[in-house]
């Protein structure tokens, strides 16, 4: 999940108060309103208009004197306010729009390594010429006949297709291998047979028939 800093709602209330200063809709020395006017005016908690009050006067923006409100100190000190306000908030939507492309291209990538993953899955049928031509498949751990013999399962019968030679992990090769030899994850088979050939084997070993539906 990505994260984004997002400003404070009474960051952005302070923000909009000090843009009027700047404006001239408040002038220096002008006492402005107190912190349940602020709340009403902006739809915020008292506590939400107590800290934006807070951070003006932490800035020298503004005077908070106790039952009178605010008063107005320093317009050049708002508008230094308004400046970094704005740089601040550039800077975090260039961040969100940032963010937002990483997972779009992450997404992308993943969709193209699915696709190159099925091309790849598929080259072997592809590549079929003549029945002479051995093609060749992956065993790995989600074949649902690991340990099981050739002849056990009736692989021929099932398909079609006659397993000439299995190379083991260790790249040792077996030649016509028999109806004894058995499966396991990690082994390259070579194998003949009709011109769907591939896609016949990988239905029987793996179910994607099921696994699609």
């Amino acid at each position: 999940m990505s994260k984004t800093v997002r400003t404070a709602r009474y960051q952005q209330i302070a923000a909009d108060v000090a843009g009027k200063i700047v404006s001239g809709g408040y002038k220096e020395g002008e006492r402005i309103f107190a912190r349940s006017t602020l709340s009403v005016h902006y739809g915020v908690s008292p506590e939400t208009s107590r800290r934006a009050i807070a951070l003006l006067a932490d800035l020298g923006i503004v005077e908070v004197t106790k039952g009178s409100g605010c008063t107005v100190l320093s317009k050049e000190k708002a508008e230094q306010f308004r400046i970094q306000f704005n740089d601040f908030d550039s800077v975090d939507s260039l961040r969100q729009e940032l963010t937002q492309q990483i997972e779009n291209q992450t997404k992308s990538l993943q969709v193209l390594k699915e696709t190159i993953k099925k091309l790849t899955d598929s080259v072997g049928h592809y590549q079929y010429k003549n029945p002479l031509q051995p093609m060749k498949m992956s065993i790995t751990a989600d074949c649902r006949y690991l340990g099981q013999s050739i002849g056990s399962i009736q692989l021929w019968q099932h398909t079609g297709v006659t397993i000439v030679a299995i190379e083991n992990q260790d790249k040792t090769m077996i030649i016509s291998p028999g109806p004894y030899a058995t499966f396991t994850a990690g082994e390259e088979i070579y194998f003949i047979g009709p011109a769907d050939s591939w896609l016949r084997l990988e239905r029987f070993l793996y179910n994607t028939d099921e696994n699609e539906a």
